[in-house]
């Protein structure tokens, strides 16, 4: 998810689609709304790059505004009284609505991508053997966003939550998917390793961790050895 944006960007996306469209309804008599519209869109664009969206919901509604207000007859009202100058209105409003869709998705698909990038660097790095066991039950537990981890020898207890695949968390004979049901606040979470198990505990709120956090979360606890 991107930042919060700052007041500069916020009001950059409300004022420059009305100064620009006043510039170019007072400096340029009789210009196309079609075009008119288009010089619009490219500030739509560069406001969706800086990824915020508030700011993206900011500049495209700014923007239709403005191009109603400024470009349209009658001029300085939010009257139309053309029906091509309505329709490149709504055109605009909903192009300037699906670049800033585009522009959310592809900046969530970049945090997805550089989230399991992270993830996977943490499980090359635990397989090293260069991070203490200590160091790889804070991985587990940051990874999850329990409330804590530690190392237990032996087995889990029969009232404990036990991960027997990233898919599968068993819990007094029933076996549920955590990604789907989310973690117990109920029962400690163990993850079996050699000797003994990662026990994490999420009893302040329910965490649904996703697929690839789980995958993580037995690969790390896989790594670890007495």
């Amino acid at each position: 998810m991107s930042a919060s944006p700052s007041v500069g960007l916020l009001t950059v996306s409300v004022a420059a689609p009305m100064i620009l469209a006043g510039v170019l309804g007072g400096a340029v008599p009789g210009l196309d709304r079609a075009a008119a519209a288009l010089i619009l869109v490219l500030v739509i664009v560069v406001v969706s790059l800086r990824g915020a969206w508030l700011a993206d919901l900011l500049v495209v509604a700014a923007s239709a505004a403005s191009f109603d207000f400024f470009l349209t007859a009658p001029l300085r009202s939010f009257k139309i009284h053309s029906s091509a100058d309505a329709q490149v209105t709504v055109v605009l409003l909903l192009v300037g609505m699906a670049i800033g869709g585009l522009s959310m998705w592809g900046r969530a698909r970049d945090t997805v991508a550089t989230t399991r990038d992270t993830y996977l660097d943490e499980v090359v790095q635990a397989s090293t053997g260069t991070v203490s066991r200590q160091q790889v039950i804070a991985m587990i537990t940051d990874l999850l966003d329990a409330d804590e981890g530690v190392w237990v020898d032996g087995k889990p207890t029969g009232a404990d939550a036990v991960v027997k695949a990233p898919d599968a968390l068993t819990l007094c004979g029933t076996t549920v998917n955590p990604s789907r049901e989310g973690l117990p606040t109920d029962a400690f979470i163990c993850f079996p390793a050699s000797q003994g198990y990662v026990r994490v505990a999420a009893a302040s709120r329910r965490v649904r961790p996703s697929p690839v956090q789980m995958r993580t979360a037995c690969l790390l606890a896989a790594q670890l050895r007495p």
